[in-house]
């Protein structure tokens, strides 16, 4: 379903119900309000790794603004700040009230955003193979680079064009080829392939983010305003939102948690989805337990 907010149309679908009946009552269960990566990609890469959490939880998939199976946006609208205040607006319409917002690579910079912005609306944050920047990150225990991973100068030649933002047909299909399968952990390089797969691509989004807003994108000034619980995720083979920066944020948000999945680049919930599901449905049921009013006084 699309949903009208803030002059745009948000494509909306959930998986898993809000309630079920325990006890011959029927109780309430927590939201997790699924952000996608790219800019550029939209939720359906999410789903084979998120769905089965629907078992604990109800998911809430969104395309954010001009992306997916939203309507098209003007590429100079869909900044991070946009994105967030759309996703707020989009839960106050729905009714959906103190979320745990999962954002995934640059749908954790959103959420980052959102928690910023929105102090009051979040029950809990995931932050799941994203950074607080795009700059480099100093690390005693840094993750292979691509080039390291490669060995192939053509793959790393091609990964610049594309995140300078070429996006030509050519560029993409060499990129897939050459590049993708490295988005894993060298047990999965099939991973990101099929994921991708499922999501479409909004070029001159993802243009207008690496070339006007990707250089100055950097929350790490404000990331100890950030109050609410957050498990932050990471694979140690991922070279696109390397582990450096998912400890610096697990170090500057005060109440924050690090899992680093050993098997897995940038895509955990697929690569080791089993000690994902598990450290996903821990972190709410930890949640499940602590008042709303307490998180909100943090």
């Amino acid at each position: 379903m699309r949903i009208s907010v803030n002059g745009t149309m948000l494509y909306v679908d959930v998986e898993g119900a809000e309630l079920r009946v325990t006890g011959g009552a029927l109780v309430s269960r927590p939201t997790l309000v699924a952000l996608h990566g790219g800019p550029g990609f939209d939720s359906g890469y999410l789903r084979p790794g998120l769905g089965p959490l629907s078992s604990h939880t109800q998911v809430v998939y969104i395309d954010l603004r001009g992306q997916g199976r939203s309507l098209p946006a003007e590429p100079a609208s869909c900044t991070l700040e946009q994105m967030a205040d759309d996703v707020a607006a989009l839960c106050r319409t729905l009714g959906i009230t103190h979320p745990v917002v999962f954002g995934h690579s640059a749908g954790g910079f959103v959420a980052l955003h959102l928690a910023l912005r929105q102090p009051g609306l979040l029950r809990g944050l995931i932050l799941c193979d994203t950074a607080p920047t795009l700059l480099p990150i100093a690390d005693d225990n840094p993750s292979p680079t691509l080039a390291e991973r490669t060995r192939s100068p053509e793959a790393v030649a091609m990964a610049g064009r594309l995140f300078s933002g070429d996006f030509s047909e050519p560029t993409m299909a060499a990129f897939g080829r050459l590049v993708a399968p490295y988005y894993a952990s060298p047990r999965h390089p099939q991973v990101p392939g099929a994921l991708l797969s499922l999501s479409h691509f909004a070029a001159e989004v993802a243009r207008y983010f690496f070339q006007v807003l990707a250089p100055t994108y950097d929350v790490r000034p404000r990331l100890a305003e950030i109050g609410v619980p957050a498990l932050v995720l990471v694979g140690a083979y991922d070279w696109i939102c390397p582990p450096a920066g998912s400890r610096l944020m697990a170090r500057s948000v005060p109440r924050a948690t690090l899992i680093e999945f050993a098997d897995a680049g940038h895509f955990p919930f697929s690569e080791e989805p089993a000690a994902f599901a598990q450290a996903v449905e821990s972190f709410l049921m930890e949640l499940e337990g602590r008042p709303i009013g307490l998180l909100e006084q943090a």
